[in-house]
């Protein structure tokens, strides 16, 4: 792609909306003699909507998703984790006695919605073989996966939520569950994973009580305790005054060992009628908002349709920079959970995928979040620098029919929701997504 493009200019009233809202500034003596003149604009037609994808990958994301959450905009949303588990080691001492076990899983800060209120989780065990969808040959589990589970309750915990202060929660599960297992493989009964499969699968973990509030764990076992784990506590007594209590950890190790299971009913959200990853759903049609949500798939679409005829236009020119800006809304967010940025890609007609949004510098370009002081302005919105793709599609020889689309950048391990105003919000004129173009004519 080029540095630098030369648009043609026939007029400036086909393209923009409203000559007053451009600026022009006179060319100093250091740029050549000729009429030069700087124009800004932020009247560029865009069109915004909200679009889905078909699901998201969620196998070994690096974080247990776990709770519900409420919303007459976005709807009712449930995510719970389902996890295949492994002993650290299938030899048991034959003198041990096994004593009682838990699940452990440790917090890792992320959270959204409401953590003062208590939660209610309930284990339950997996019943089907722990692996992706044979008959679709999927090498991964989705958001929109799911595995058969015994209705039994495995075990059962309430207790109020602490991520930023505690470093785990600990559910006592049933006994005879624990101590058929541990004496299973103290007994040379279960010597490999293959002999667990037959008589473990794994659990899964539902939320119970309607508290909107997502919690995330992690599992990771880069370090000594903590990580998720199915813990058996036993000991030994071996006649000595030395402690005799052992623990054998269950924890998640290889591919595909864990997914979180997220289902969202949006029956009665104006987002309603997405459905499948190429509907477009034009923000007119919902309030002059776009919406997103991770963990879902939701997605905002940022189409510009004049952007090409620029190059029709009469006087030599060059663009110099784009910045597209977004204005969240307020009732879609408290500023504990509005994210600092969100990422940006180049998608198709067809909301493809074409690559992240660069830079001309070939870095990765995201819509950074900038909060001011000004308290009698509209202080909180997101600015992302387009310039390098409106050069692509100024100078490219093909006709790009190409659009931006923005998503969380933890899309696939987190849940975080927000509401963006359109161009045409007509909630407050300041409020308005806008490209603001800086150019040049010479």
């Amino acid at each position: 792609m080029k540095q630098y493009f030369i648009v043609i200019f026939i007029g400036l009233i086909s393209l923009f909306s409203c000559s007053d809202d451009s600026k022009l500034y006179e060319v100093g003596v250091d740029f050549l003699e000729t009429d030069q003149h700087l124009f800004q604009t932020d009247t560029i037609t865009l069109e915004a909507s909200t679009i889905i994808a078909d699901s998201l990958i969620t196998s070994d994301s690096g974080r247990l998703l776990i709770g519900k959450l409420q919303n007459e905009t976005f709807g009712n949303l449930t995510s719970q984790s389902y996890l295949k588990y492994t002993p650290s080691t299938f030899t048991i001492d034959t003198d041990a006695v096994f004593d009682s076990v838990a699940l452990v899983m440790h917090y890792d800060r992320y959270y959204y919605g409401d953590t003062t209120l208590v939660q209610t989780y309930k284990i339950h065990e997996v019943i089907e073989k722990f692996e992706p969808n044979d008959e679709d040959d999927d090498l991964y589990f989705y958001n929109t996966s799911f595995l058969d589970f015994d209705s039994e309750i495995l075990g059962e915990a309430s207790f109020t939520p602490y991520p930023n202060k505690k470093d785990s929660i600990s559910i006592t599960l049933k006994n005879e569950f624990g101590k058929s297992l541990f004496d299973k493989i103290k007994n040379n009964e279960i010597e490999t994973t293959s002999d667990l499969e037959k008589e473990f699968r794994g659990i899964t973990i539902v939320p119970e009580n309607e508290t909107n509030t997502i919690l995330g764990f992690k599992y990771s076992t880069g370090s000594t305790y903590n990580y998720s784990a199915i813990r058996f506590f036993y000991s030994i007594d071996d006649d000595d005054d030395e402690d005799n209590d052992y623990i054998l950890d269950f924890t998640l190790t290889g591919t595909n060992t864990t997914f979180n299971s997220i289902t969202s009913d949006k029956s009665t959200t104006q987002i309603s009628s997405l459905t499948d990853s190429e509907d477009i759903l034009s923000s007119s049609n919902t309030s002059n908002k776009v919406y997103l949500q991770s963990g879902t798939g939701v997605a905002m679409r940022v189409d510009i349709p004049n952007l090409k005829s620029l190059n029709d236009l009469e006087n030599d020119g060059t663009a110099l920079s784009a910045v597209l800006k977004m204005y969240p809304d307020k009732n879609s967010y408290n500023e504990i959970n509005l994210i600092d940025s969100l990422a940006v890609y180049v998608v198709d007609k067809k909301n493809r995928k074409i690559q992240q949004l660069t830079s001309y510098s070939g870095n990765s370009v995201y819509a950074q979040l900038i909060s001011t002081d000004n308290e009698f302005d509209n202080n909180i919105y997101y600015t992302a620098d387009v310039s390098y793709f409106t050069e692509e599609i100024l100078t490219s020889s093909y006709n790009l029919d190409y659009s931006l689309m923005l998503e969380f950048p933890e899309n696939t391990k987190s849940i975080n929701q927000l509401l963006i105003h359109d161009s045409e919000s007509p909630e407050d004129s300041n409020l308005k997504m806008k490209l603001i173009l800086t150019y040049l004519t010479f």
